[in-house]
């Protein structure tokens, strides 16, 4: 084949090989990359620092993806990781979403799914976020009904990044609840 024909050849395996996600749609990860994704955007956070309350958007969404954990504190560090996606309307200081496709600390898939209820922005903070992530999720030691409050706030110069704790509950099917303690970091 001549070097001309190849070009076509050539510019289609580049295609091929980029990431043609549509922004609005959220890639599945894998255990790695959402490691590799939390760790990131852990470290963008610690650097970029809370967003100044006057640089919080007026009005208008954002839609943030990355990583939300889960550790009982029962002494077993039995954990999870699953890959979240936060959306935060400026303009009602109403914050939605949740977090799926859990892995347990060892890179095995589990099942569970967890929702941000009654989050919102803060008003008199600005950059503050508050309400609650609860849901379901099987960690090595079943399934357990999650009921946790998160607190969490902007980061970047413009909110960027959002970040939270999460502490509560995780109660199993038969059994006593147990301290459940995790975070959010995510990233427009």
């Amino acid at each position: 084949m001549t070097p001309l024909k190849l070009m076509p050849l050539m510019a289609l395996a580049a295609l091929a090989a980029c990431d043609e996600r549509d922004d609005d749609e959220a890639q599945i990860l894998d255990f790695a990359q959402l490691n590799a994704i939390n760790l990131e955007i852990i470290d963008k956070v610690q650097a970029a620092g809370p967003t100044p309350a006057l640089n919080i958007p007026d009005g208008g969404t954002a839609t943030y993806r990355g990583a939300m954990t889960f550790v009982l504190q029962d002494g077993s560090m039995d954990g999870v990781i699953g890959q979240a996606e936060v959306d935060a309307n400026f303009a009602t200081n109403q914050v939605s979403g949740g977090a799926g496709n859990f892995f347990d600390l060892d890179g095995n898939a589990t099942l569970g799914s967890v929702s941000l209820e009654n989050v919102v922005i803060a008003d008199d903070f600005g950059n503050l976020i508050a309400g609650e992530v609860n849901g379901n999720i099987t960690f090595a030691a079943g399934a357990m009904d999650v009921q946790t409050m998160l607190a969490g706030t902007f980061s970047g110069p413009n909110a960027e990044l959002v970040s939270g704790v999460v502490s509560g509950t995780a109660t199993p099917i038969v059994g006593d609840a147990v301290l459940v303690q995790g975070g959010i970091f995510a990233e427009q």
